[in-house]
């Protein structure tokens, strides 16, 4: 039997400091859009919705300042902390080797010098992935009723210098930090007996992911694999953005179906899509802990079999020098038993063939690292990889789409959010139109006007934004934006979703009694 509750959010903090810059810092200086077409605060407003954004100082660790304000503002026991993970990208500095949390880790290290420290690198949904990861380790009664867990999200991408001085990606986004702790409440009574089946070490070799895929492919039982996690130990943020496992995902997906590869599949957005959505249907995501403990990385792997609610998931542990300690770890895939508050259940999709959408490669010399963006792909799988998601998650919990009071949606790109919701409301509507823009002013919060896309912070800072009373009623692009706020404030069903490099999707459902 299910206890009410196995996790739930109870406090944040948050960095609020830096500069507003506004879109004339992009003006008259020989840049366009694709088309041709003159990048000014017109366009900028007109094709993404951004108004301003906010820059962080250069001397400012805002994840440091985020988590601070946390445990300054709440009256969370830091020696309850048994989990600290930095859900980031580029975090403060591309250069920073890793794992980038060790410096808020700093603040609490002396009160709970045994808790778990490690990043989390899942694209922009690296949040709802770290709280995926939070629900399955109490599930799985590795975290313990009284428990606490605190996910700090930071990107400063000013600072990073992320992109190319010239590319129109940087006027996208906003830098941005926040902390949130969860508190563990009870575990799940029906934990399954998961167990490593299957353990194999060996140099990977200059190609690894490839080399990881073919000797994941020797070992893996005919059950496809839900999941994969790596411990990335190299340090580079080539090699996190997107992250390894992605990669890993589709050498493996090649290596199994090269019929596929031969039919040219994977080359064509739509076939790709649907054929992952129908014979892959895996999550993957890297994490770096700070210490080198190969077995870290099983011990998460095997909680999430013991959750219940996945049934094989393969880790590996990937060091420097490229040799892995790779795993398979199977479980019984019982029923899942959702609670009836809290976090109630969580979903986490990687589509891999897509994960060139989105990269970090050098530039001209290995001093220079820029990422790179296919606008166009990024906005596709953004738009289209939703229906079919939030359809499983949805009615797994027998709820649909009209169930939700509120909606945490990625604000990569205002313009996505329409057609994102087209998607998902397209059965049975006389005016869709209508109905779209009833979600958006209504059951949404927005703030991409104001602060750009945060990346990975976005989730923590809309219910943020919202508790504290700072959001707006607007206008973007037409649509009327932040028009329900004191009702949203009380909203019981709330979704929260996000979509990223990998390419990955990271959804959760969190009721409130």
């Amino acid at each position: 039997m299910v206890p009410d509750t196995i996790l739930d959010i109870i406090a944040q903090g948050a960095w609020n400091g830096g500069r507003l810059v506004d879109n004339s810092i992009y003006e008259n200086k020989g840049m366009t859009f694709k088309g041709g077409i003159p990048v000014n605060h017109q366009t900028i407003e007109e094709r993404i919705g951004v108004r301003t954004r906010i820059a962080a100082a250069e001397d400012e660790r805002i994840g440091v300042l985020a988590f601070k304000d946390l445990l300054q503002n709440s009256d969370i026991d830091p020696a309850r902390i048994k989990l600290v993970i930095g859900a980031t990208n580029i975090g403060e500095d591309k250069f920073d080797p890793g794992p980038l949390i060790r410096h808020p880790f700093q603040l609490v290290q002396s009160y709970c010098p045994d808790a778990m420290v490690l990043d989390l690198y899942a694209g922009c949904p690296g949040f709802n992935a770290s709280v995926e990861m939070v629900f399955m380790l109490s599930l799985a009664g590795i975290l313990k009723p009284g428990d606490l867990s605190i996910i700090v999200g930071a990107e400063n991408v000013h600072r990073a210098k992320v992109f190319a001085p010239d590319d129109t990606a940087n006027i996208i986004f906003g830098d941005d930090a926040l902390a949130t702790a969860l508190e563990t409440k009870s575990f799940s009574s029906n934990a399954g007996n998961g167990c490593l089946t299957a353990r194999v070490k060996f140099n990977a070799g200059a190609d690894f992911a490839r080399g990881i895929a073919d000797e994941l492919a020797k070992i893996k039982s005919p059950d496809k694999i839900d999941g994969i996690i790596i411990d990335n130990q190299l340090g580079k943020i080539e090699h996190r953005v997107p992250a390894s496992a992605a990669r890993v995902q589709h050498f493996l997906v090649e290596k199994i179906y090269p019929e596929e590869v031969a039919k040219g599949t994977f080359k064509r957005f739509r076939n790709a899509l649907g054929f992952y959505d129908q014979h892959v249907n895996s999550f993957a995501f890297d994490i770096m802990t700070p210490e080198l403990e190969p077995d870290k990385v099983a011990m998460i792997a095997n909680a999430y079999v013991n959750s219940g609610r996945y049934k094989t998931i393969a880790s590996a542990y990937l060091a420097p020098d490229h040799n892995v300690l790779l795993s398979l770890h199977e479980g019984e895939g019982r029923s899942y038993l959702r609670p009836r508050w809290g976090i109630v259940d969580s979903l986490t999709r990687t589509h891999g063939c897509f994960a060139h959408y989105i990269e970090v490669q050098p530039f001209k010399a290995r001093e220079d690292l820029f990422g790179k963006m296919d606008g166009k792909g990024v906005f596709l799988h953004a738009t289209r990889s939703a229906r079919r998601h939030l359809d499983e998650l949805l009615s797994a919990n027998n709820l649909n789409i009209d169930d939700i009071d509120l909606l945490y949606e990625h604000q990569a790109n205002f313009a996505m959010i329409p057609l994102t919701l087209q998607q998902l409301l397209q059965d049975g509507r006389q005016d869709l139109n209508k109905a779209v823009t009833a979600v958006i002013a209504n059951k949404m919060v927005t703030n991409i006007h104001l602060r750009g896309n945060c990346s990975v912070v976005c989730m923590q800072r809309l219910p943020y934004d919202l508790q504290r009373g700072v959001l707006r009623p607007d206008k973007i692009q037409g649509y009327f934006i932040n028009h329900n706020l004191e009702n949203l404030r009380d909203a019981k069903t709330i979704l929260y979703d996000s979509i990223g490099a990998g390419m990955t999707r990271s959804s959760f459902l969190l009721r409130k009694k």
